[in-house]
């Protein structure tokens, strides 16, 4: 009886040794799951939709062609309506009961920052995180190793339009209406290298998240006497800005952080926009980058409505570029630490799109540079090389 019991143990672990590995979540021979989250309901629910569609097109474009390695890429997108609490609850969803693979493109620098404890905890990666926040690619900060930026940060991208201004005006008067949360915060470390490192004196006004009304800030910077305005928002924020400066009879020259580089400001803010300068982390859409023109062939191929061509569709577009090399780099056998060694490995990458792309195990940040784009004619108009 003895012999028999080791002989069933010996058998079982012999079973057990050349069975399969265990279930990668989100991995099926045929198929790769991953998780966005975005604001669908929110106070930036129209970038809610062209984001997410931006990177189906892309993914429709690989998976037509068989996928990466033999697998379809599927995305489920959850709605956080621009609210840091329910992100935690739509990343909980996506990792715990769908289990997705990775996250990617999740939307919002509150956001992303108050999911990184989930993240940490299930060794989940998030890729491309919509945000150019600067601490995405703090490797000190928790799930730091997990994430992938692919914009080059707020602060720095504060630091070089403060050198810019400062190129055309010596004597420049610098204000700042920035956004109260994690997204200005970041702002404001870079206001803050800025004014270090040059001497000048940069005047704040800060404006809560889903604001309508900026009468009082724009009151605030004329009084003040900025004839140079950072405007730190997303779309609909330097629009209301620069027809409220407009009515009050004020003309400072405009400018905004890279959320703000979207053709809608201008045709939006129209007159009152003339002459916006914006920062980007990419080429233009409609440029001749190898991105942009394999995007707008592919948005006349699929028949992609015009009103949802333009940055923020790119920008979808684009970083699924990122993810998409990501999962080759990740092999045959794809698992979380597999995609995260697999980026480490992009050195000076050229997407077509973004500037080289570089990651290691020390850096995930991706790029450094921005152009700098100018609304001429109600049309935007790159002015600057690549500046770092």
């Amino acid at each position: 009886m003895k012999i028999k019991t080791g002989l069933l143990v010996i058998l079982g672990l012999l079973f057990i040794g050349c069975g399969k590995q265990a279930p990668v979540p989100g991995v099926t021979d045929t198929e790769i799951l991953i998780g966005n989250i975005q604001d669908l309901s929110g106070p930036m629910k129209e970038l809610g939709a062209v984001l997410p569609a931006g990177s189906r097109l892309y993914f429709r474009y690989i998976n037509e062609k068989g996928g990466v390695h033999g697998r379809q890429i599927k995305m489920l997108v959850e709605d956080h309506q621009y609210n840091p609490q329910k992100a935690v609850v739509a990343a909980k969803k996506l990792i715990e009961k769908d289990q997705v693979f990775c996250l990617f493109q999740v939307i919002g620098t509150s956001t992303c920052e108050a999911i990184r404890p989930l993240l940490a905890e299930s060794g989940t990666p998030l890729i491309a995180p919509a945000t150019q926040s600067g601490t995405m690619s703090d490797l000190s900060r928790p799930a730091g190793d997990l994430i992938f930026h692919t914009d080059t940060g707020y602060d720095k991208q504060t630091n070089i339009l403060v050198d810019y201004i400062l190129k055309q005006d010596a004597n420049a008067k610098i204000g700042l209406i920035y956004q109260d949360d994690d997204y200005g915060q970041n702002v404001l470390k870079g206001a803050a290298e800025a004014e270090d490192r040059t001497g000048v004196s940069i005047q704040k006004e800060a404006f809560q998240r889903g604001a309508t009304d900026f009468t009082g800030q724009v009151g605030n910077l004329i009084k003040g006497g900025a004839n140079h305005v950072i405007i730190a928002g997303v779309v609909k924020e330097p629009i209301i800005v620069m027809k409220t400066a407009e009515k009050m009879g004020y003309s400072p020259q405009f400018y905004g952080t890279s959320p703000t580089m979207d053709h809608r400001v201008a045709l939006a803010a129209g007159p009152a926009g003339e002459g916006f300068i914006a920062a980007n982390f990419a080429h233009l859409w409609n440029s001749d980058a190898p991105a942009a023109v394999q995007y707008r062939e592919l948005c006349e191929k699929y028949e992609v409505p015009e009103a949802y061509m333009g940055m923020y569709h790119f920008y979808g577009f684009i970083t699924a570029k990122v993810l998409v090399e990501g999962l080759e780099r990740a092999g045959k056998n794809p698992t979380r630490k597999r995609l995260v060694k697999g980026l480490e490995t992009l050195n000076k990458w050229d997407s077509g799109a973004f500037p080289p792309i570089t990651y290691s195990s020390k850096d995930h940040a991706g790029t450094e540079s921005v152009i700098l784009v100018q609304v001429k004619d109600g049309v935007q108009t790159v002015i600057t090389d690549w500046v770092d």
